[in-house]
C-alpha cells in the first residue's frame, strides 16, 4: 500500500454556532425555481462565518399540524466582507417545508437560524491547481469561496477551473459575474455545461463529471472542491480516486446538496 503524503493544513478561525434572529430584507427570483434571499440582524451588525459555511433555518414544531422542530441548511452566497447581510440562493423544491416558508415569507419577517455550521471551506495552504465542481445551487458556497480568492488576490496566483453543471437553459444563473471574473483573471476558467440543452445553448454540453474526466490534473498538486447532488459527488470522488487522488490527503473536499 502506497504511503499517503499529508500536509499541515491551517484550520480557519470558525465562529461558534449560535441561534440568531434574522429579518428578511430582500428577495429576488434568479430563475423560475431559484430564489435569492438576503437577511439582516435586528442591529444591522454582521454575522461571522467562513466562506463555504451555511446557516440552518429553524422550522419550529407545530403540534396542531403534527410537525416536529426541523433544520434546513442554506449556504452563504456572499463573502462575509462583501456585505453585513447574510445572502443565500436556494432552489425552491415544490412541497418542501423550507420552500413553502421562504417562497411566501414577506419582507420584514423575522426567522430564526443557527450557525455558522459546516466544514466545507478552503484548505490552506492552497495547492497550485484548484478545481471547483458544482451542480445547481451547489454553486452557492463555491461562489463564496471564489469571492475569497478574488479578495485575497489568490485567484491571480493559482490555476483555477470551475465546472458548473445545470440541466436546462432556464436553470442558468450567476454567469455574468463568473464570466467577468474569468475575463479579469486569465488563469481562471469557467465551464458552464448543460446536461439537457436545447438548440439555443452555445456552451458546453454534458455532465460535469464528463468534463472532469477529460481534464489533465497534476495529481501531486491539486485540490478539488465538490458541491452538488449526491450522485455527482459520488461519481466525481470515484473518478478522482481512480486517477490517484487520495481523500485522506484532504485534497478532495465535498458537500452534498439536494438540488
Amino acid at each position: 500500500m502506497s504511503e499517503v503524503v499529508r500536509f499541515e493544513y491551517i484550520k480557519p478561525a470558525v465562529a461558534r454556532p449560535k441561534e440568531t434572529l434574522l429579518r428578511v430584507v430582500a428577495k429576488e427570483w434568479l430563475t423560475p425555481e431559484t430564489l435569492r434571499l438576503a437577511f439582516e440582524t435586528a442591529s444591522g451588525e454582521p454575522v461571522s462565518f467562513v466562506p463555504g459555511q451555511y446557516f440552518s433555518l429553524i422550522l419550529p414544531a407545530d403540534p396542531d399540524l403534527d410537525l416536529r422542530r426541523e433544520l434546513r441548511p442554506y449556504s452563504m452566497w456572499t463573502h462575509p466582507e462583501e456585505s453585513h447581510q447574510l445572502v443565500t440562493v436556494a432552489r425552491m423544491v415544490e412541497g418542501g417545508r423550507g420552500t413553502s416558508l421562504l417562497r411566501d415569507v414577506p419582507l420584514g419577517a423575522e426567522l430564526r437560524f443557527v450557525g455558522p455550521l459546516g466544514a466545507f471551506y478552503l484548505r490552506r495552504p492552497l495547492h497550485r491547481r484548484l478545481v471547483f465542481v458544482a451542480t445547481g445551487t451547489g454553486l452557492v458556497p463555491i461562489r463564496s469561496m471564489l469571492a475569497e480568492l478574488v479578495r485575497s488576490g489568490e485567484l491571480a496566483a493559482h490555476d483555477v477551473t470551475l465546472l458548473f453543471g445545470l440541466r436546462y437553459p432556464r436553470d442558468v444563473f450567476a454567469l455574468d459575474e463568473l464570466m467577468a471574473w474569468a475575463e479579469r483573471f486569465e488563469n481562471f476558467d469557467i465551464v458552464p455545461t448543460l446536461s439537457q440543452p436545447d438548440e439555443s445553448w452555445e456552451g458546453a454540453r454534458g455532465r460535469v463529471t464528463d468534463h472532469l474526466a477529460s481534464m489533465e490534473l497534476p495529481i501531486d498538486d491539486v485540490q478539488v472542491y465538490l458541491c452538488g447532488n449526491g450522485a455527482m459527488v459520488q461519481d466525481a470522488v470515484a473518478l478522482l480516486e481512480e486517477r490517484g487522488l487520495d481523500r485522506r490527503t484532504r485534497r478532495i473536499v465535498l458537500e452534498k446538496y439536494f438540488n
